[in-house]
C-alpha cells in the first residue's frame, strides 16, 4: 500500500449487521427414531434403543458361515487342496527347461582341443572388415570470404610473370643495341599526388597488418601454405613501411621515365 497523509485520518467504523439465526424446520423435541446412540449399558436416554445392535456384530463373518470349532473340528492333511478333474489336460511348458545337473559321480570330457588358428582368424576378419564410416560435415564455400573473388595469388603470379618478361626484354635489347625510343626525362611528383599515393599506402598497409594479425596467434605452423601465407604478409608490410617512409621524408621527390636497365 503507498504511503500517503489520507491514512493517518481516522475512520468511522461501522458495525456489521448480524446475520438472522439459523431455525430448524424439524422439531428439536421430537423423539428420536432409529437411533443406537445409547443402548449400551442399562441407563438409556429417552427416545433411544429403536434399534438393538450388539456389540461387534460388523465384524467377521457371519454367524451361519462360520465353520464348527471344537477339538475333533481341525484343518486335516490335503483338506485345503484343490479337486483337480481327471480330464484335465496336462500343462505343458512351451520354453526348452534347463540340462539337469550333472551327477557328483559322473566325469567330464577331457581332452579336447581345436585346431583354429586364433592369430589367422583375428588377421583375417580385421582385413575383411568394413571400415567405420566417419560423417563429414559438408562445407559451404558460399559463405567463405574470398567466394567469387580473385584468389591474392594469382595477382602475385601475373605479376610475377610480368616482371620475369620485362627483364627478358630488356636484357635482349640490351644485347642486341636496341635503344628506347622514348627519351629519359625527369620530373617532380605532385604534392597533392604524393599525398593520395601516401594515404593509399597507409589503408593498403592496415589491411595487410590486419591479415598478418590474425596469424600471429598460430605457433604452430603445419603446413606450407601457412608458412607462405605469413613470409609474403611480412614481406609485403617491410616493402609498404619502406614506400611509406620514402614518401613521408621532406623536400621534392623525384620521377624518372624512360629509364631502362
Amino acid at each position: 500500500m503507498s504511503e500517503s497523509i489520507y491514512n493517518l485520518v481516522q475512520k468511522e467504523y461501522i458495525i456489521p449487521e448480524k446475520e438472522p439465526i439459523h431455525v430448524s424446520k424439524h422439531d428439536p423435541l421430537a423423539e428420536l427414531t432409529g437411533s443406537t446412540f445409547g443402548c449400551h449399558g442399562t441407563t438409556r436416554l429417552p427416545g433411544a434403543g429403536s434399534m438393538v445392535k450388539k456389540a461387534g456384530a460388523n465384524f467377521g463373518p457371519r454367524l451361519d458361515d462360520r465353520k464348527p470349532t471344537g477339538t475333533k473340528h481341525y484343518l486335516k492333511k490335503k483338506a485345503a487342496e484343490e479337486v483337480i478333474s481327471p480330464n484335465a489336460s496336462t500343462l505343458k511348458h512351451k520354453e526348452s527347461r534347463k540340462d539337469a545337473i550333472p551327477d557328483r559321480n559322473s566325469q567330464p570330457v577331457m581332452g579336447i582341443r581345436t585346431t583354429k588358428n586364433f592369430v589367422t582368424a583375428n588377421a583375417v576378419e580385421a582385413i575383411l572388415a568394413a571400415p567405420k564410416v566417419i560423417p563429414v560435415a559438408e562445407s559451404n564455400y558460399m559463405k567463405k570470404e574470398d567466394y567469387g573473388k580473385i584468389p591474392a595469388y594469382l595477382k602475385q603470379v601475373k605479376e610475377e610473370i610480368r616482371r620475369e618478361n620485362d627483364m627478358i626484354d630488356q636484357y635482349v635489347k640490351a644485347r642486341m643495341g636496341v635503344e628506347e625510343t622514348n627519351p629519359e626525362h625527369i620530373e617532380t611528383f605532385d604534392e597533392q599526388d604524393r599525398q593520395d599515393l601516401l594515404s593509399q599506402l597507409k589503408a593498403k598497409w592496415d589491411v595487410t597488418n590486419a591479415n598478418y594479425q590474425r596469424m600471429t596467434h598460430l605457433v604452430k605452423l603445419d603446413s606450407c601454405g601457412k608458412i607462405r601465407r605469413k613470409t609474403e604478409l611480412e614481406n609485403t608490410l617491410k616493402a609498404l613501411e619502406a614506400d611509406i617512409e620514402k614518401l613521408s621524408r621532406p623536400g621534392n621527390i623525384l620521377v624518372r621515365h624512360g629509364y631502362s636497365y
